[in-house]
């Protein structure tokens, strides 16, 4: 069987049975993909040249029927003193750019494309009366800016006649066709429209973006300006706003935007998403809990037996109603992670001592909890950035690759049978399982799709085989020591996890630094183990 070129930028290129492609960067000509492209598998390229010429159709009509109700326009062009045009205020686009190139171009050539204006009125002071003064410039204001520059003393003109909406208007859609627009520019544009009464439908139908390209960007219209414009040289991806937008909060979004484009983002997000999660799980809990548990903002609790807790570790757990809830007294008291359910004390000595004990335990598996909890997204960053790599990039670090797989050359009797994790390696490489549990015995249409990966991309392969070998949820930072009291859970080095982490930063890895916090033992969850070891030298 031929082997399959493939185009590593296209996303349909498992599913296409071409076997070459002659479409790369320009995937849009290929009917393939033209037809099938999708939610979560768009080249974004090919998709920006889509809505281009969309909305150049669809501007053209725009502009069309706004001269066409323009009657008293003048048809010529007229020359008009530069001094005598002005910049119109509410022009979306505030930055205009660099204008040395623009500048030159127009000394050596002259203006090759005319201004559109409408008279620009005044009013006076003193007398009230009001009176035309000049033009403003409704398109044509980077051309205004470099004439200037060029020295140019006046410039071609068409005058029209037109009210403030179809102004502002009109600059947006001459804004919109811009390649170098900033995704917030466009966001503010589509707010300035929803500003002057189009709905977001009218606003999609006249810029020629979907509903949904409207709506994300009303959403990032919504953020923190001054946060927005200073992180926007991070070069940040629509990806990167669609995943903020998960956070219903637009305090806590804007609190994120500070860290988008950084190695922290995505360790944040999870944690915020999660925070988000828990604040809809305590509002379940709580409507259960008030049916039998009462909140007294002045109680003693020290004084009453703890129960348990509803919280941050234990989400998927519904409250449980306890039988002599009619009989006795309980008591809960809400927390920023977590609801602490208590009854009144009916123990004797014996019995709070044996509390106590069981208090210190679950002390213990708090952070236990915690310690896996950090575990999984940690874990969740490497194993993602590994199933982006491109082969393309593996390739070019073979000597890293190599040296990954000599380090677990020793765990290669795993690969042998049902040991072999092939779910995770088909994740790895992108591989959509129509099994789920993808057992070995059940492989034969799975296995075509898994050979098929492995065939086009071998480098990637082998990196994802040693990443597999390696890495798992429960490798971290810690180990559990037992106590008189039962387990205990302290920071511990961990040499391998170190080499781990050092050959995924040489391939563009960035560590958090939540992560570099359990490397080094400085992460919050390790603040006592110091104390205690202190504590336990001194008796």
């Amino acid at each position: 069987m031929a082997k399959k070129v493939l185009n590593e930028r296209c996303p349909l290129q498992v599913e296409c049975e071409r076997k070459t492609c002659e479409y790369v960067h320009k995937e849009l000509e290929c009917p393939y993909y033209s037809a099938n492209a999708r939610e979560g598998y768009y080249i974004y390229d090919q998709e920006e040249i889509r809505d281009r010429r969309y909305r150049e159709s669809m501007d053209e009509a725009l502009l069309a029927s706004l001269s066409d109700d323009d009657d008293d326009a003048p048809d010529g062009l007229v020359y008009i003193p530069v001094e005598q045009l002005y910049p119109h205020p509410d022009n979306p686009r505030k930055d205009l750019g660099d204008l040395t190139e623009l500048a030159d171009s127009i000394k050596a050539n002259g203006i090759l494309q005319n201004l559109t204006v409408v008279p620009h009125f005044v009013t006076g002071e003193i007398t009230g009366d009001t009176w035309q003064k000049g033009y403003t410039v409704i398109i044509g204001h980077r051309r205004l800016a470099a004439s200037k520059l060029a020295g140019l003393k006046e410039l071609p003109c068409v005058i029209t006649e037109m009210d403030h909406r179809s102004q502002v208007q009109t600059m947006l859609m001459e804004n919109m066709q811009r390649s170098d627009l900033t995704v917030y520019e466009q966001a503010q544009g589509f707010q300035m429209m929803l500003d002057l009464g189009d709905s977001m439908e009218e606003i999609a139908e006249k810029s020629g973006f979907s509903r949904t390209t409207v709506r994300k960007r009303l959403e990032i219209a919504k953020l923190d300006s001054e946060t927005l414009q200073k992180v926007s040289a991070r070069q940040l991806t629509l990806g990167d706003f669609d995943e903020l937008a998960k956070i219903d909060d637009l305090e806590t979004r804007n609190k994120l935007l500070a860290s988008m484009g950084t190695a922290n983002f995505k360790s944040e997000l999870q944690i915020a998403l999660k925070n988000q999660k828990l604040a809809k799980r305590m509002e379940e809990w709580l409507a259960v809990i008030r049916t039998f548990a009462a909140e007294d903002p002045n109680a003693n609790y020290e004084t009453k037996r703890y129960v348990r807790n509803y919280g941050y570790y234990n989400m998927d757990q519904d409250v449980e109603v306890p039988e002599d809830a009619g009989s006795r007294k309980y008591f809960f008291k809400k927390g920023e992670r977590q609801i602490d359910l208590y009854v009144e004390r009916d123990l004797t000595k014996e019995q709070e001592e044996n509390a106590e004990r069981e208090e210190r335990k679950r002390k213990a598996e708090e952070k236990w909890q915690r310690l896996q909890d950090v575990n999984n997204r940690h874990y969740a960053l490497r194993s993602e950035f590994v199933k982006d790599l491109s082969n393309a990039m593996c390739k070019r670090s073979y000597p890293i690759v190599c040296g990954l797989v000599a380090n677990c050359m020793y765990k290669l009797g795993e690969w042998n049978g049902p040991e072999m994790d092939l779910n995770l390696l088909a994740d790895l490489l992108g591989i959509v399982s129509k099994d789920p549990d993808l057992e070995p015995e059940n492989l034969v249409g799975e296995w075509a799709a898994l050979r098929g990966a492995i065939e086009a991309f071998p480098e990637k392969t082998l990196l994802c085989m040693a990443y597999c070998s390696l890495d798992d949820e429960d490798t971290g930072y810690w180990r559990r020591a037992w106590g008189l009291e039962g387990p205990e859970y302290q920071h511990t080095p961990n040499s391998e996890l170190d080499a781990l982490y050092a050959v995924l930063v040489s391939l563009g890895y960035e560590m958090s630094d939540e992560e570099k916090e359990m490397q080094d033992g400085t992460h919050e969850l390790f603040q006592n183990d110091m104390i205690d070891e202190e504590e336990r030298c001194s008796k």
